[in-house]
């Protein structure tokens, strides 16, 4: 008998074996989809990244191939990671994890269809598991990746997107053949411009992952297809009504009031929309006030047009609902806030919906809103301890002048200290799943969806998305901002509104153990630094991929083969994983060519216990960090790690500048207080 062909074993294997969940029946931690607690949780474990074609010193061409721009303009217009053969490598990573979310356009000065010769293939753990039309991976033409775990530019506006959830335990690789050929197919300017972004959650090499194609598809399926306003984790919860008539203004209104420990699961608020300006929804629990937004902010809501994702929105039968998880220990109060200003009388109606089971390591919930008018950066959202973000929604006005170049400004998100950006994305419209400035005009969808599209310069752009299974998370602090405009030197004078939703804790969860440069003599005796035969080091003057960028001038070290040694001693108080991260020089490579950095192997005691991925190559912003979990034990002791770089001819040589030691700090659960009062129970 013949073999089959790769494509029908592909699918075949999906077919057998798409019930099964991973290797113990455990939740992992993209899939925020099974349970409320799950959603909620603030997981030390896992690291979200984020890769993309940004442009490599902060300028407007965030895609890869030539266009048409002189090409002073854009001196590196690749942006792959490598090139191997016939193919470019845009993702490459190493250890255990899951890309969760890929997103590419192309076209050029509107979204067109991909050219039908380009071809994506990927490979799991070494093994080439699909070779298709990159095309299909949106289309829906091809399971897995049909709606609505996936959409064309029609469906999402400008863009492609999957958020079906790749998950590798060694390796996952993604290239594109064909993909430098033009796109004359499909695009009369026929210059084929590739954008792309891609979520990963990294975790320790020895965690229970079961590789692609094995997920609960149906599971994910039934949450996203969950109809607006009804409840996606089917918790069967008895609604608590509410009514109040002839409200007028001020006045504040108690919905739910609750002693003892528990979630508040749902809120359903009907109320004329006339009267949506004038109302605040106040959140108190324990004491603190988890949220006081206006009722708009809220649910994504606008009377030009409304959110109906999964978790909030408008509903078809007007009342507005919400479903985002909300734990308390102690005490809840829900309260509807009308302002003086209101006229009236309307009536106020709706129904709110508790668990009674207490939320073992759950965070808490945050709702809140940052304005900014005038040219210059976003400030979207700041917090200092750990968390994630598990929703965004916005609102863009353009001015006169500079109109739609409001949706051209770039997120960078950093976290937990470091200076490269672990996020940098490539346009407002690209974060939300759209492109061209949502040229397929407004859509709402489960996830994500731009409810209202601005047609004119000044007018109005609303967008949300929800971070199902690539949440941005920190383990001591974050800061999230967003250019304004295409350029950060030219920046567009407009107004913006984001509203972030978070689940946070107080305190850390991570902290530093211990760090040292390669250039501090001291230091590195101190840690018993070693470097192989033939190794160099020299300074270097360069900045990091941040903006404006940051100018740091230290000693890094090269080697072309042989491997490096340090120690650093791990006292008590710590759990794991141990997380190590590297400051290195990726200046060195071509970018689209040849990587800045190779991947390689952290072993202890003679034990591959991580590997770091290759790094795509900058020589304008030569300055990278890196950061991954570590398969090792936290019991007290010596350290000694071998970085071993893995031989290869798509990157330059390894370099080194800096390490530094992190680990979860043992007493966190009791960090804050919350948790302490929960902690030991079940749901």
């Amino acid at each position: 008998m013949a073999p089959m062909p790769l494509l029908v074993r592909f699918v075949a294997a999906l077919v057998v074996v798409s019930v099964h969940v991973d290797a113990d029946g455990a939740e992992l931690p993209w899939e925020g989809w099974r349970s409320p607690a799950r959603f909620a949780e603030v997981d030390a474990g896992q690291l979200v990244v984020a890769h993309s074609s940004t442009c490599l010193d902060g300028c407007r061409y965030d895609r890869s191939n030539a266009g048409p721009e002189p090409p002073a303009a854009n001196p590196y217009p690749l942006r792959w990671l490598y090139r191997d053969g016939d193919e470019v490598v845009l993702f490459d990573e190493r250890g255990a994890g899951a890309m969760t979310r890929l997103w590419m356009t192309t076209g050029d000065g509107v979204s067109r269809c991909f050219d039908p010769a380009v071809r994506a293939r990927l490979r799991i753990d070494t093994a080439l598991v699909m070779d298709v039309p990159l095309a299909q991976w949106f289309d829906g033409s091809l399971a897995p990746f049909t709606p609505p775990l996936a959409a064309d530019r029609v469906a999402a506006s400008g863009g492609y997107v999957h958020r079906v959830p790749i998950a590798y335990t060694q390796s996952l690789r993604l290239g594109l053949a064909g993909a430098e050929a033009g796109n004359l197919a499909c695009d009369p300017s026929g210059w084929g411009l590739l954008w792309y972004q891609a979520q990963f959650q990294r975790l320790p090499s020895a965690a229970p992952v079961v590789a692609f194609p094995v997920f609960d598809e149906s599971g994910l399926r039934s949450f996203l297809d969950t109809p607006p306003g009804q409840d996606p984790w089917h918790g069967f919860l008895a609604p608590e009504p509410f009514a109040y008539t002839g409200v007028t203004g001020p006045a504040t209104l108690v919905l739910a009031e609750r002693g003892g420990g528990g979630w508040l699961r749902s809120l359903r608020l009907g109320v004329p929309m006339a009267a949506w300006p004038h109302l605040r929804l106040r959140f108190d629990f324990d004491g603190e006030t988890a949220v006081d937004l206006a009722v708009a902010d809220f649910f994504a809501a606008d009377a030009a047009g409304s959110a109906r994702g999964v978790l909030a929105g408008l509903g078809t039968d007007g009342v507005l609902y919400a479903w985002w998880p909300m734990p308390f220990a102690q005490a809840a109060k829900v309260e509807l806030v009308v302002d003086a200003s209101a006229t009236g009388p309307f009536d106020v109606t709706g129904s709110l919906a508790f668990d009674l089971a207490t939320a073992p390591g759950a965070a808490r919930f945050h709702a809140r809103a940052s304005d900014a008018c005038g040219a210059g950066d976003r400030l979207v959202h700041a917090d200092v301890g750990a968390g994630k973000l598990v929703a965004l929604s916005a609102r863009y006005a353009g001015d006169a002048l500079n109109g739609l170049d409001v949706l051209e400004g770039d997120e960078r998100i950093v976290i937990d200290g470091a200076m490269a950006p672990a996020w940098y994305g490539t346009g407002v419209e690209d974060f939300f799943d759209g492109g061209f400035y949502f040229d397929q005009g407004a859509w709402v969808a489960a996830l994500t969806g731009a409810p209202r599209v601005a047609t004119m310069p000044t007018g109005v752009t609303a967008v949300y998305r929800v971070f199902l299974g690539d949440a941005p998370t920190w383990t001591s602090a974050v800061r999230i901002e967003q250019e304004a405009g295409s350029l950060p030197n030219m920046a567009t004078s407009a107004c913006t509104r984001h509203v972030a939703f978070s689940y946070r804790r107080g305190q850390p969860l991570v902290a530093e153990v211990d760090s040292f440069e390669v250039g501090d003599t001291g230091a590195a005796a101190g840690h018993d630094y070693e470097l192989p035969v033939g190794a160099s080091c020299a300074m270097l003057d360069a900045s990091f991929a941040d903006e404006p960028p940051t100018v740091l001038a230290a000693d890094v070290c090269r080697y072309a083969s042989g491997s490096s040694r340090f120690r650093f001693d791990l006292g008590r108080g710590y759990e794991g994983p141990l997380r190590l991260r590297r400051r290195i020089d990726v200046g060195e490579g071509l970018p689209g060519e040849i990587a800045g950095a190779p991947a390689a192997e952290v072993r202890l005691d003679g034990k591959v216990v991580g590997v770091f991925p290759p790094v795509a190559a900058n020589p304008l912003r030569r300055w990278q960090e890196q950061e991954i979990l570590l398969d090792a034990d936290s019991s007290p002791r010596a350290l000694v790690f071998e970085i071993a770089p893995l031989p290869t001819s798509t990157a330059a040589m390894s370099s080194e500048s800096a390490w530094t030691l992190r680990a979860v700090l043992a007493d966190h659960l009791l960090a804050d207080g919350f948790e302490g009062d929960i902690i030991g129970n079940e749901p």
